[in-house]
Protein backbone atom coordinates (compact mmCIF):
# COMPACT_ATOMS: atom_id res chain seq x y z
CA UNK A 1 0.00 0.00 0.00
CA UNK A 2 2.83 2.29 0.96
CA UNK A 3 4.53 1.45 -2.33
CA UNK A 4 1.40 2.39 -4.30
CA UNK A 5 1.12 5.75 -2.48
CA UNK A 6 4.79 6.40 -3.13
CA UNK A 7 4.33 5.81 -6.87
CA UNK A 8 1.28 8.07 -6.99
CA UNK A 9 3.30 10.80 -5.31
CA UNK A 10 6.06 10.45 -7.94
CA UNK A 11 3.51 10.70 -10.76
CA UNK A 12 1.98 13.84 -9.27
CA UNK A 13 5.43 15.43 -8.94
CA UNK A 14 6.18 14.70 -12.59
CA UNK A 15 2.89 16.24 -13.68
CA UNK A 16 3.65 19.35 -11.64
CA UNK A 17 7.09 19.67 -13.24
CA UNK A 18 5.63 19.26 -16.75
CA UNK A 19 2.94 21.85 -16.04
CA UNK A 20 5.48 24.28 -14.67
CA UNK A 21 7.62 23.79 -17.76
CA UNK A 22 4.66 24.40 -20.05
CA UNK A 23 3.81 27.60 -18.23
CA UNK A 24 7.42 28.78 -18.49
CA UNK A 25 7.48 28.02 -22.25
CA UNK A 26 4.17 29.82 -22.78
CA UNK A 27 5.41 32.83 -20.86
CA UNK A 28 8.61 32.84 -22.90
CA UNK A 29 6.65 32.62 -26.16
CA UNK A 30 4.37 35.43 -25.07
CA UNK A 31 7.39 37.55 -24.15
CA UNK A 32 8.97 37.00 -27.56
CA UNK A 33 5.84 38.44 -29.20
CA UNK A 34 6.06 41.60 -27.14
CA UNK A 35 6.10 44.70 -29.38
CA UNK A 36 9.57 46.19 -29.93
CA UNK A 37 10.00 49.60 -28.36
CA UNK A 38 9.66 52.58 -30.72
CA UNK A 39 13.01 54.36 -31.22
CA UNK A 40 13.16 57.81 -29.72
CA UNK A 41 14.00 59.43 -33.06
CA UNK A 42 10.58 58.51 -34.53
CA UNK A 43 8.71 61.05 -32.40
CA UNK A 44 11.57 63.17 -31.06
CA UNK A 45 14.36 63.35 -33.67
CA UNK A 46 16.11 66.20 -31.86
CA UNK A 47 16.63 64.00 -28.80
CA UNK A 48 18.93 61.79 -30.88
CA UNK A 49 20.10 64.30 -33.49
CA UNK A 50 20.31 67.75 -31.80
CA UNK A 51 19.06 70.69 -33.83
CA UNK A 52 22.29 72.55 -33.27
CA UNK A 53 24.21 70.04 -35.37
CA UNK A 54 21.61 68.39 -37.60
CA UNK A 55 18.54 68.94 -39.75
CA UNK A 56 16.24 65.93 -39.77
CA UNK A 57 13.01 64.68 -41.27
CA UNK A 58 11.13 61.46 -40.49
CA UNK A 59 9.21 59.78 -43.28
CA UNK A 60 6.80 56.88 -42.99
CA UNK A 61 5.06 54.46 -45.36
CA UNK A 62 3.99 50.85 -45.67
CA UNK A 63 7.06 50.27 -47.88
CA UNK A 64 10.62 50.70 -46.62
CA UNK A 65 11.88 52.42 -49.79
CA UNK A 66 8.92 54.78 -49.89
CA UNK A 67 9.51 55.77 -46.27
CA UNK A 68 13.07 56.74 -47.23
CA UNK A 69 11.90 58.76 -50.23
CA UNK A 70 9.33 60.55 -48.06
CA UNK A 71 12.02 61.36 -45.50
CA UNK A 72 14.42 62.68 -48.14
CA UNK A 73 11.72 64.72 -49.89
CA UNK A 74 10.73 66.19 -46.55
CA UNK A 75 14.28 67.21 -45.79
CA UNK A 76 14.77 68.62 -49.29
CA UNK A 77 11.65 70.74 -48.76
CA UNK A 78 13.54 72.58 -46.01
CA UNK A 79 15.32 74.30 -48.92
CA UNK A 80 12.03 75.04 -50.66
CA UNK A 81 12.11 72.18 -53.16
CA UNK A 82 10.91 68.75 -52.13
CA UNK A 83 10.57 67.00 -55.48
CA UNK A 84 12.95 66.65 -58.36
CA UNK A 85 13.32 69.82 -60.38
CA UNK A 86 11.79 69.83 -63.87
CA UNK A 87 14.60 71.94 -65.18
CA UNK A 88 17.50 70.13 -66.78
CA UNK A 89 21.10 71.18 -66.89
CA UNK A 90 22.45 72.19 -70.28
CA UNK A 91 24.76 69.71 -72.00
CA UNK A 92 27.46 72.33 -71.57
CA UNK A 93 27.05 72.29 -67.78
CA UNK A 94 26.91 68.50 -67.65
CA UNK A 95 30.14 68.26 -69.62
CA UNK A 96 31.82 70.92 -67.48
CA UNK A 97 30.96 68.94 -64.35
CA UNK A 98 32.21 65.70 -65.86
CA UNK A 99 35.47 67.38 -66.89
CA UNK A 100 35.97 68.86 -63.43
CA UNK A 101 35.72 72.51 -64.48
CA UNK A 102 32.55 73.01 -62.41
CA UNK A 103 31.91 71.42 -59.01
CA UNK A 104 30.01 68.15 -59.26
CA UNK A 105 28.45 66.42 -56.28
CA UNK A 106 28.47 62.79 -57.37
CA UNK A 107 26.20 61.48 -54.65
CA UNK A 108 26.19 57.71 -55.12
CA UNK A 109 24.68 56.91 -51.72
CA UNK A 110 21.07 56.99 -52.86
CA UNK A 111 19.27 54.55 -55.12
CA UNK A 112 18.26 55.39 -58.68
CA UNK A 113 14.63 55.53 -57.53
CA UNK A 114 15.53 58.24 -55.02
CA UNK A 115 17.49 60.15 -57.66
CA UNK A 116 14.48 60.08 -59.98
CA UNK A 117 12.09 61.48 -57.38
CA UNK A 118 14.15 63.77 -55.17
CA UNK A 119 16.25 66.82 -55.98
CA UNK A 120 19.70 65.38 -55.23
CA UNK A 121 21.23 68.87 -55.18
CA UNK A 122 19.21 69.48 -52.02
CA UNK A 123 20.63 66.35 -50.36
CA UNK A 124 24.30 67.31 -50.15
CA UNK A 125 25.56 66.09 -46.78
CA UNK A 126 22.35 64.09 -46.18
CA UNK A 127 22.13 60.45 -45.12
CA UNK A 128 19.28 58.10 -44.33
CA UNK A 129 20.53 57.20 -40.88
CA UNK A 130 17.99 54.71 -39.52
CA UNK A 131 14.92 52.63 -40.34
CA UNK A 132 12.35 51.10 -38.00
CA UNK A 133 9.41 48.79 -38.69
CA UNK A 134 6.29 49.13 -36.57
CA UNK A 135 5.05 45.56 -37.02
CA UNK A 136 1.78 46.17 -35.20
CA UNK A 137 0.77 48.81 -37.73
CA UNK A 138 2.81 47.52 -40.69
CA UNK A 139 4.53 50.89 -41.04
CA UNK A 140 8.15 51.70 -41.87
CA UNK A 141 9.87 54.79 -40.51
CA UNK A 142 13.03 56.36 -41.92
CA UNK A 143 14.99 59.37 -40.72
CA UNK A 144 16.94 61.56 -43.12
CA UNK A 145 19.74 63.46 -41.41
CA UNK A 146 21.81 66.39 -42.66
CA UNK A 147 25.06 66.98 -40.82
CA UNK A 148 25.36 70.78 -40.79
CA UNK A 149 29.14 70.89 -40.41
CA UNK A 150 29.72 68.32 -43.15
CA UNK A 151 27.30 70.00 -45.54
CA UNK A 152 28.84 73.44 -44.91
CA UNK A 153 32.29 72.11 -45.81
CA UNK A 154 30.99 70.50 -49.02
CA UNK A 155 29.10 73.60 -50.16
CA UNK A 156 32.07 75.84 -49.35
CA UNK A 157 34.36 73.72 -51.51
CA UNK A 158 31.82 73.65 -54.37
CA UNK A 159 31.24 77.41 -54.28
CA UNK A 160 34.97 78.16 -54.35
CA UNK A 161 35.56 75.75 -57.22
CA UNK A 162 32.74 77.28 -59.27
CA UNK A 163 34.05 80.78 -58.58
CA UNK A 164 37.45 79.79 -59.96
CA UNK A 165 35.79 78.39 -63.11
CA UNK A 166 34.20 81.70 -64.18
CA UNK A 167 37.47 83.47 -65.17
CA UNK A 168 38.47 80.37 -67.13
CA UNK A 169 35.18 80.45 -69.06
CA UNK A 170 35.58 84.16 -69.84
CA UNK A 171 39.28 83.98 -70.71
CA UNK A 172 39.98 85.17 -74.22
CA UNK A 173 36.55 86.69 -74.86
CA UNK A 174 37.99 90.22 -75.06
CA UNK A 175 39.50 89.56 -78.48
CA UNK A 176 36.17 88.38 -79.94
CA UNK A 177 33.60 89.70 -77.48
CA UNK A 178 30.84 90.71 -79.89
CA UNK A 179 30.21 87.24 -81.26
CA UNK A 180 28.21 84.10 -80.60
CA UNK A 181 31.20 82.80 -78.61
CA UNK A 182 31.34 85.93 -76.49
CA UNK A 183 27.61 85.70 -75.80
CA UNK A 184 27.92 81.99 -74.97
CA UNK A 185 30.79 82.60 -72.54
CA UNK A 186 28.80 85.12 -70.51
CA UNK A 187 25.71 82.93 -70.74
CA UNK A 188 27.71 80.07 -69.22
CA UNK A 189 29.18 82.37 -66.58
CA UNK A 190 25.61 83.33 -65.68
CA UNK A 191 24.70 79.65 -65.25
CA UNK A 192 27.68 79.03 -62.98
CA UNK A 193 26.87 82.14 -60.93
CA UNK A 194 23.26 80.96 -60.60
CA UNK A 195 24.50 77.60 -59.35
CA UNK A 196 26.61 79.32 -56.69
CA UNK A 197 23.68 81.52 -55.68
CA UNK A 198 21.56 78.40 -55.16
CA UNK A 199 24.33 76.82 -53.10
CA UNK A 200 24.58 79.97 -50.99
CA UNK A 201 20.82 79.92 -50.31
CA UNK A 202 21.17 76.40 -48.93
CA UNK A 203 24.11 77.45 -46.75
CA UNK A 204 21.95 80.28 -45.37
CA UNK A 205 19.55 77.61 -44.06
CA UNK A 206 22.23 75.20 -42.85
CA UNK A 207 24.76 77.61 -41.37
CA UNK A 208 23.83 81.32 -41.62
CA UNK A 209 27.11 82.34 -39.97
CA UNK A 210 29.09 81.04 -42.96
CA UNK A 211 27.22 83.10 -45.57
CA UNK A 212 29.15 86.37 -45.30
CA UNK A 213 32.51 84.70 -45.89
CA UNK A 214 31.17 82.95 -49.01
CA UNK A 215 29.53 85.98 -50.64
CA UNK A 216 32.88 87.04 -52.08
CA UNK A 217 32.86 83.85 -54.17
CA UNK A 218 29.38 84.50 -55.56
CA UNK A 219 29.38 87.24 -58.21
CA UNK A 220 25.88 88.28 -59.26
CA UNK A 221 24.34 86.24 -62.04
CA UNK A 222 22.39 89.37 -63.01
CA UNK A 223 25.61 91.14 -63.97
CA UNK A 224 26.58 88.33 -66.35
CA UNK A 225 23.05 88.31 -67.78
CA UNK A 226 23.19 92.04 -68.42
CA UNK A 227 26.58 91.68 -70.10
CA UNK A 228 25.44 88.90 -72.46
CA UNK A 229 22.35 90.90 -73.46
CA UNK A 230 24.58 93.88 -74.18
CA UNK A 231 26.72 91.63 -76.41
CA UNK A 232 23.62 90.36 -78.24
CA UNK A 233 22.66 93.93 -79.13
CA UNK A 234 26.06 94.39 -80.73
CA UNK A 235 25.73 91.26 -82.89
CA UNK A 236 23.09 91.85 -85.59
CA UNK A 237 22.14 88.94 -87.83
CA UNK A 238 21.33 89.62 -91.46
CA UNK A 239 18.33 87.51 -92.48
CA UNK A 240 18.01 86.55 -96.13
CA UNK A 241 15.08 84.45 -97.35
CA UNK A 242 14.30 83.04 -100.80
CA UNK A 243 10.78 82.39 -102.12
CA UNK A 244 9.32 84.60 -99.39
CA UNK A 245 7.31 87.13 -101.36
CA UNK A 246 5.47 88.63 -98.41
CA UNK A 247 8.50 88.65 -96.10
CA UNK A 248 6.50 86.85 -93.40
CA UNK A 249 9.08 84.09 -92.97
CA UNK A 250 11.89 86.62 -92.62
CA UNK A 251 9.91 88.36 -89.90
CA UNK A 252 9.34 85.01 -88.15
CA UNK A 253 13.08 84.31 -88.11
CA UNK A 254 13.69 87.79 -86.77
CA UNK A 255 11.26 87.19 -83.92
CA UNK A 256 12.80 83.78 -83.21
CA UNK A 257 16.33 85.13 -82.68
CA UNK A 258 14.93 88.08 -80.72
CA UNK A 259 13.86 85.58 -78.05
CA UNK A 260 17.54 85.21 -77.18
CA UNK A 261 18.28 88.93 -77.36
CA UNK A 262 19.70 89.18 -80.88
CA UNK A 263 18.13 91.25 -83.62
CA UNK A 264 17.71 90.91 -87.36
CA UNK A 265 19.12 93.40 -89.85
CA UNK A 266 19.13 94.13 -93.59
CA UNK A 267 22.84 94.97 -93.50
CA UNK A 268 24.62 92.45 -95.73
CA UNK A 269 27.96 93.39 -94.20
CA UNK A 270 26.98 91.85 -90.84
CA UNK A 271 29.26 89.09 -89.62
CA UNK A 272 26.42 86.58 -89.33
CA UNK A 273 23.97 85.94 -92.16
CA UNK A 274 20.96 83.69 -91.70
CA UNK A 275 20.10 82.20 -95.09
CA UNK A 276 16.79 80.39 -95.57
CA UNK A 277 15.11 79.10 -98.71
CA UNK A 278 11.58 77.78 -99.04
CA UNK A 279 10.14 75.27 -101.46
CA UNK A 280 6.45 74.49 -102.02
CA UNK A 281 4.96 71.65 -104.05
CA UNK A 282 1.36 70.95 -104.96
CA UNK A 283 0.05 67.39 -104.92
CA UNK A 284 -3.47 66.15 -105.72
CA UNK A 285 -4.67 63.03 -103.86
CA UNK A 286 -6.45 60.37 -105.91
CA UNK A 287 -9.81 61.13 -104.28
CA UNK A 288 -9.69 64.69 -105.72
CA UNK A 289 -11.43 65.97 -102.59
CA UNK A 290 -8.51 67.95 -101.26
CA UNK A 291 -5.32 69.60 -102.45
CA UNK A 292 -2.02 69.29 -100.61
CA UNK A 293 0.82 71.71 -100.29
CA UNK A 294 4.14 70.19 -99.30
CA UNK A 295 6.70 72.58 -97.87
CA UNK A 296 10.39 72.45 -97.10
CA UNK A 297 12.61 75.05 -95.42
CA UNK A 298 16.41 74.74 -95.38
CA UNK A 299 18.45 77.26 -93.43
CA UNK A 300 21.87 77.90 -91.92
CA UNK A 301 23.92 80.78 -90.56
CA UNK A 302 27.03 81.85 -92.45
CA UNK A 303 29.87 83.31 -90.37
CA UNK A 304 31.67 85.81 -92.61
CA UNK A 305 34.68 85.91 -90.28
CA UNK A 306 35.35 82.17 -90.23
CA UNK A 307 33.58 81.27 -93.51
CA UNK A 308 31.75 78.48 -91.67
CA UNK A 309 28.15 77.40 -92.10
CA UNK A 310 26.64 76.86 -88.66
CA UNK A 311 23.32 75.80 -87.23
CA UNK A 312 21.74 73.93 -90.16
CA UNK A 313 17.98 73.81 -89.65
CA UNK A 314 15.19 72.10 -91.60
CA UNK A 315 11.40 72.29 -91.43
CA UNK A 316 9.22 69.94 -93.49
CA UNK A 317 5.52 69.18 -93.63
CA UNK A 318 2.32 69.45 -95.60
CA UNK A 319 -1.10 71.07 -95.31
CA UNK A 320 -4.37 70.19 -97.06
CA UNK A 321 -7.53 72.00 -98.08
CA UNK A 322 -10.21 71.89 -100.75
CA UNK A 323 -8.36 74.62 -102.69
CA UNK A 324 -4.64 75.10 -103.20
CA UNK A 325 -4.80 78.76 -102.18
CA UNK A 326 -6.23 77.77 -98.80
CA UNK A 327 -3.71 74.94 -98.46
CA UNK A 328 -0.95 77.47 -99.15
CA UNK A 329 -2.38 79.84 -96.54
CA UNK A 330 -2.38 77.05 -93.97
CA UNK A 331 1.18 76.23 -95.01
CA UNK A 332 2.35 79.79 -94.34
CA UNK A 333 0.69 79.78 -90.93
CA UNK A 334 2.27 76.44 -90.01
CA UNK A 335 5.72 77.54 -91.17
CA UNK A 336 5.60 80.81 -89.25
CA UNK A 337 4.54 79.00 -86.09
CA UNK A 338 7.30 76.40 -86.39
CA UNK A 339 9.97 79.00 -87.11
CA UNK A 340 9.02 81.07 -84.07
CA UNK A 341 8.87 78.06 -81.79
CA UNK A 342 11.33 75.48 -83.12
CA UNK A 343 14.01 77.77 -84.54
CA UNK A 344 14.04 79.89 -81.40
CA UNK A 345 14.83 76.77 -79.37
CA UNK A 346 17.37 75.46 -81.88
CA UNK A 347 19.17 78.81 -81.93
CA UNK A 348 19.40 79.06 -78.15
CA UNK A 349 20.43 75.42 -77.81
CA UNK A 350 23.21 76.05 -80.32
CA UNK A 351 24.45 79.07 -78.37
CA UNK A 352 24.44 77.05 -75.15
CA UNK A 353 26.41 74.26 -76.79
CA UNK A 354 29.38 76.51 -77.58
Amino acid sequence: MRKIKKNITKVLCCLLVIQAGSMTFAASKKSSKKKAAMPEWVNQPAAVYPNASYITYVGSAADRNVSEINALQGLASVFGQSVKSDSTASSRMVQAKENGLVANNNNQVFSQEVKRKVDIDSLIGVETKEFWLDEANSTWYAIAVLDKAKATDIYTEMIKKNASAIPIVLKGTESDLNSFDGFAAYDFAEDIALENENHLKKVSVINPAAVNDLKAYCPSSKEFHAKKMEIAKQVPICIQTANDDKGRFKEAFSQAIAETGFKGTFDNSARYVLIAKFEFERSDPSDKKTVRCRYNCESYIFDNKTSLQILPFTIKGRESHITYDEAMRKTETALISKIKKDYSKAFYDYIRSL
